[in-house]
């Protein structure tokens, strides 16, 4: 009964608001197919599993078995039909299926498909489908394409991923809008030359000739699925950020054309901090928790500030947002008595709760990482143990902290009205929320490159913030996209500086909402424009960033005879700038002080 009431909520505003050139069993958007994810989990270490090591010379795996019985190749039992019902029963609705395809490629000049493989992935995906579950197939471990993203193989690979996935398209091209398609994985490249079974993964900066073939594999994906016409021209399709780095992703993204609106969803991975969520450094994460002992700065502030950061940049303009791989492994103390190690467990249900809840909450999909291996230590993501009859659980707490996070609903954002914010309404907001600057502790805002570039010098950077009464100083400082050098940006007195008093800014006051215009010069703008902003501060609650351009503005500030006028005038933002008039000049109007 309960399935049958949740179908029927989500029928109605579908036929409600049906595209009569759009097939009716393909009317999920990229917002709706994200929010009715409730709970999703990934299928890890299963049909992407690989026997032996590949070699970037041969493009061959050292394994000499059949590829078609590698599905169980790193120890985890053939999925059968009962554990995915036993998924389903367990709460969740969605499923992200990692597939390896290269090795069942019959044919690399046409990437035809092994047929045996091929009925195997598709029987898989059917079961999820009857179970009335969320659906998405990638390509995953493909070697030859996530370790070459490089010019010298460019069109090689360019070649390949689109044949490849025009079969692959054409295989599900029936499948109605629960099935969606997702481009590549984790694409790296490699730190050096990339020979033989000799390679390590760059999962630091990326050069721009690795973005720029990530990217176009993305265009590519896109193109070859839509040209297969049918449901395909309608089905959401999941584009990557580079590396499945959601950072990587805000500075160098660039979103492929599409011949239809809002089909598109962008993916990230997110076991962040990696020394608690994977390698196991710290015990506890959280600022809920830091009583108990040492914690990574990366903390409850650092995922609000991130997706909040992403709203405006992807979910805004009509894309969807899919965490396609998170989760954090199962560590404790080994010598800390068991009161301590429950502890510990329960703030890696907390870390999971909050990290879902911040997912539900702005509509994002999510698939938690299940690679089945239990016990203590790193990369321990385990939560389900499979068998040929079905699933049991491992670990409770990480299963009781997704479905209590998957009980958000999604918060419908209110309105804004900027009609008498001249910035907010002649420029362009990169962020808003109301989050904490307490440096590491608090939010760090990245502002893309691209927010900058059609920007010049003498525009502005405005911050709206308010000052924490409680906090013994408040400032707000600014690096390039990352913290080895900083900008200088001048306020309205001609204060230039990387870091500013903000209480020193606003008259010395403690408390209270303001907004400060930055004036970007032309000694910062190149590099601005390349490299982006990290802001970060402390004791103050920042609440929105814009970016405006002067001429917008119109008049920009008053200039008097100091001599004639004793009583102080103001600029634009109601700031001294000389003895004079006291008036505000705001929108054309004139405000008395």
């Amino acid at each position: 009964m309960k399935k049958l009431i949740l179908l029927l909520l989500l029928t109605l505003p579908l036929c409600a608001s049906a595209q009569n050139d759009i097939p009716a069993d393909m009317q999920l958007n990229a917002h709706d197919w994200c929010r009715s994810v409730i709970a999703g989990w990934n299928l890890g270490n299963s049909l992407e599993s690989c026997d032996g090591t590949w070699n970037n010379t041969t493009w061959t795996y050292s394994g000499t078995s059949d590829p078609t019985t590698w599905e169980t190749r790193w120890g985890n039992p053939r999925t059968t039909r009962q554990m995915i019902s036993d998924l389903r029963t367990a709460g969740f609705n969605a499923i992200r299926i990692p597939v390896l395809w290269y090795p069942h490629v019959t044919d690399t000049s046409t990437m035809d498909i092994d047929p045996t493989w091929l009925a195997r992935v598709k029987e898989v995906v059917d079961w999820c489908i009857d179970e009335g579950m969320y659906v998405v197939l990638n390509t995953h471990h493909e070697q030859w394409l996530e370790l070459n993203p490089t010019s010298g193989y460019r069109e090689r690979n360019l070649r390949m991923l689109g044949q490849l996935w025009t079969n692959i398209a054409k295989a599900f091209a029936d499948y109605d809008s629960h099935l969606a398609f997702a481009g590549t994985n984790e694409v790296t490249g490699t730190t050096g030359s990339a020979s033989g079974t000799s390679y390590q993964r760059n999962w630091g900066t990326p050069t721009a000739d690795n973005l720029s073939v990530q990217n176009a594999y993305l265009q590519t994906f896109v193109d070859a699925v839509r040209a297969t016409g049918g449901n395909n021209r309608y089905r959401n399709l999941i584009v990557q950020t580079y590396a499945c780095d959601p950072y990587k992703g805000i500075s160098s993204l660039v979103l492929p054309t599409d011949v239809v609106e809002e089909r598109l969803i962008v993916e990230f991975h997110y076991y962040n901090p990696y020394e608690y969520c994977g390698s196991g450094q710290y015990y506890y994460w959280g600022t809920a928790y830091k009583q108990y002992g040492s914690i990574p700065s990366s903390n409850e502030q650092t995922i609000e500030g991130l997706f909040s950061q992403l709203k405006s940049l992807w979910w805004d303009k009509g894309l969807g947002v899919m965490i396609g791989e998170y989760g954090v492994t199962c560590h404790y103390d080994a010598t800390a008595s068991a009161d301590v190690q429950q502890l510990q467990q329960e703030n890696q249900q907390y870390y999971l709760k909050t990290l879902v809840q911040k997912m539900r909450s702005y509509g994002f999909a999510g698939m938690v990482w299940d690679n089945a291996a239990f016990g203590n230590g790193t990369e321990r993501f385990g939560i389900f143990r499979r068998s040929a009859s079905g699933l049991t659980v491992g670990n409770s707490y990480f299963l009781k902290g997704i479905m209590e996070g998957a009980e958000q609903e999604y918060v419908d954002p209110a309105p804004v009205d900027p009609s008498d914010d001249p910035y907010a309404k002649a420029g362009t907001t990169v962020w808003s929320g109301r989050e904490l600057l307490a440096w590491g502790d608090g939010l760090q805002l990245t502002v893309p490159a691209s927010y900058f570039t059609p920007l010049t010098a003498g525009d502005y950077l405005v911050l709206y913030y308010d000052n924490d009464p409680t906090a013994s100083y408040s400032m707000v400082q600014f690096f390039y996209g990352d913290w080895s050098a900083n900008p200088q940006l001048v306020t309205a007195d001609g204060t230039s500086d990387f870091q500013f008093d903000t209480r020193g800014l606003n008259g010395g006051l403690s408390s209270g909402s303001f907004v400060t215009p930055l004036t970007i010069p032309d000694t910062s703008l190149p590099t601005l424009q390349q490299r982006g902003l990290v802001l970060q501060g402390y004791g103050c609650y920042l609440t929105r960033v814009v970016v405006c351009t002067r001429e917008a503005l119109g008049i920009r500030s008053l200039r008097s005879d100091t001599s004639a006028m004793p009583r102080p005038a103001y600029n634009l933002w109601g700031q001294p700038v000389a003895s004079g008039t006291s008036f505000v000049i705001r929108d054309g109007k004139v405000f008395a002080r």
